[in-house]
């Protein structure tokens, strides 16, 4: 069993930026900016800390909006690989997104290292990858920023960030729900609430997703087959805007997955009685037991994910003068998961694995920023603090061990025994 905890806080102050603009229509104020109308691929991003147009912004980014996903059909965070160029996001499972940019890789689980693609959730950092995915719903916009921003979004953003922007409360009524069903019982049912006036306004927003798996499992104590989906998140939020100068955002969200398990089907060891080997098909029955021996070691013998992930938002922005504006950013992150899997792909008790993983967050950033048509410049600071645990319990039969791990190697500890019996139903002692 390994363990880990980490805590760190880091302070950044006076991390000072200054833009000059050589020509005054490159430089727009944010209120001209912001009255411009939303033509093409005209979307306003925050890329920079501020507020422009994206085609303005002289970094490589790729921005799309809330309802370009949502006619696209996007409803899972790796599906955005599909329509930005030089993005991958392999998501083996909700607890353990590897998100690759420009074929460089951030796919590191370690509760205490950084990754190197950073994620925000409404300004704030969540890259911790057991607690970094964030379901796709009711978003105001995704941008993704290619390349290494250190400056703006801090030394782990070494090939690139993706910050993930929920809508905020708008003046009005409106509201929506909507369903969907597919095969294997796919199901789909979420919507959004929206009312206020021009002072404040509130929205709550949520989205259940269901669907059975679609590998068999072939293993008689499995409850559900693997890659089945059970997911369910929920954002309340609140606008307050006493005034033209002052806007405060408060947003909270509640994540939560019980998946089944994801099958790592062996290539060498038998699924399924008669088969001389591994199947051809990775997506094949699988015959995954789990240990029922270990299930006081792992946590549990049910292959699957059991997540959940509290995150609390606070963002307020003040402009003063004629050209200054106060921006600070206040978030709480808490995730707690724990994911049995079965390493060997095989229906004997040879590698079981757990990871149990928890951890919480907490940040703040403060930024002044000074714009005109000819200088733009900011100064701020970072605190950030955590502190997260990780075990990987491990269970075994001891015999079988051997008898496996050396099969593997060509010379069985035991000659003329295999791994796995030919009808595949090997159960540990109890």
């Amino acid at each position: 069993m390994f363990r880990t905890t980490s805590t760190r806080v880091s302070l950044t102050a006076l991390a000072t930026t200054l833009a000059f603009a050589p020509q005054v229509a490159l430089a727009q104020d944010n209120a001209e900016t912001a009255a411009q109308p939303d033509y093409g691929n005209q979307i306003l991003v925050t890329a920079q800390k501020r507020t422009e147009l994206a085609k303005d912004v002289p970094i490589t980014i790729s921005a799309t909006t809330g309802e370009r996903i949502r006619e696209l059909g996007v409803t899972d965070l790796d599906e955005l690989s599909y329509y930005v160029p030089g993005l991958l996001i392999q998501e083996q499972s909700a607890n353990n997104p590897g998100i690759v940019i420009r074929g460089i890789t951030s796919d590191s689980g370690s509760a205490q290292q950084g990754p190197r693609v950073t994620l925000y959730y409404n300004g704030v950092d969540i890259s911790r990858s057991r607690g970094s995915y964030q379901a796709i719903y009711d978003l105001e916009r995704v941008e993704v920023i290619k390349g290494p921003q250190a400056t703006l979004f801090g030394t782990a953003s070494a090939v690139g960030a993706i910050s993930l922007v929920s809508a905020k409360p708008r003046e009005g009524f409106s509201g929506e729900v909507r369903g969907g069903y597919g095969n294997f019982n796919q199901t789909l049912l979420g919507g959004f609430l929206n009312a206020g006036n021009d002072v404040i306004a509130g929205r709550i927003a949520f989205e259940w997703r269901t669907r059975d798996g679609y590998v068999e499992n072939l293993s008689t104590n499995q409850d559900k087959e693997l890659y089945a989906q059970n997911q369910f998140g929920a954002r309340a939020s609140l606008r307050f805007t006493p005034n033209s100068d002052l806007t405060v955002d408060l947003i909270g969200s509640y994540d939560q997955q019980r998946n089944g398990g994801t099958p790592f089907i062996s290539g060498r060891f038998p699924a399924f009685a008669g088969a001389p080997g591994g199947p051809a098909n990775a997506f094949g029955p699988a015959n995954l037991g789990g240990n029922p021996a270990g299930a006081a070691v792992l946590g549990s013998d049910q292959l699957g994910l059991n997540r959940e992930v509290y995150d609390l938002n606070l963002t307020a922005e003040y402009s003063f003068g004629d050209n200054w504006t106060f921006t600070t950013v206040n978030g709480y992150r808490e995730f707690d998961s724990r994911e049995v899997f079965d390493a060997d792909g095989s229906a004997a008790p040879f590698l079981e694995f757990a990871e149990i993983a928890d951890g919480w967050q907490i940040s703040h950033e403060g930024r002044f920023s000074y714009t005109s048509d000819k200088l733009r410049a900011s100064a701020g600071w970072n605190i950030f603090i955590e502190d997260g645990r990780q075990n990987v319990p491990f269970s075994t039969e001891e015999g079988l061990f051997l008898q496996c791990l050396t099969t593997l190697f060509g010379a069985p500890l035991i000659p003329g025994i295999p791994c796995v019996a030919p009808m595949a139903r090997y159960r540990p002692r109890r």
